[in-house]
C-alpha cells in the first residue's frame, strides 16, 4: 500500500501539499516513452486526488515546476507544460 505523504500534513494540519519536480532518471528524452510517462503521472494525480478525500484532507495539492532550473528563463516553458498537461488529462477541476 502506498501512502502519499499529504497524509502526514494532514494530521499536522497543514494547508497544502506540493509536488515537487524531480529528476526523472534518464539523460535524453531519446530513451523514454514521454507518453506512457505522462499517462502514468496523469493516473498518479489522480488516485493521489482520490486518496485526498478518502482521508478528509481538504488542502490543496499543487505541482512545482522547476524555476531558475537550469535558469530563470526556463520557468514560464515549465510553468506552460505543467498547465498543459493538466488541461489534457482532465486534472483542472479535480481540486488540486
Amino acid at each position: 500500500m502506498v501512502i502519499f505523504d499529504e497524509k502526514v500534513t494532514h494530521y499536522l494540519g497543514g494547508e497544502n501539499y506540493v509536488f515537487l519536480g524531480v529528476r526523472e532518471g534518464y539523460q535524453t528524452l531519446l530513451s523514454t516513452d514521454m507518453e506512457r510517462e505522462l499517462d502514468h503521472m496523469a493516473r498518479f494525480f489522480k488516485a493521489d486526488v482520490a486518496y485526498k478525500r478518502n482521508i478528509g484532507f481538504t488542502g490543496t495539492l499543487r505541482i512545482e515546476p522547476k524555476p531558475e532550473e537550469p535558469t530563470k528563463h526556463q520557468y514560464d516553458w515549465d510553468a506552460a507544460t505543467a498547465d498543459n498537461f493538466l488541461q489534457k488529462y482532465g486534472l483542472i477541476g479535480l481540486t488540486f
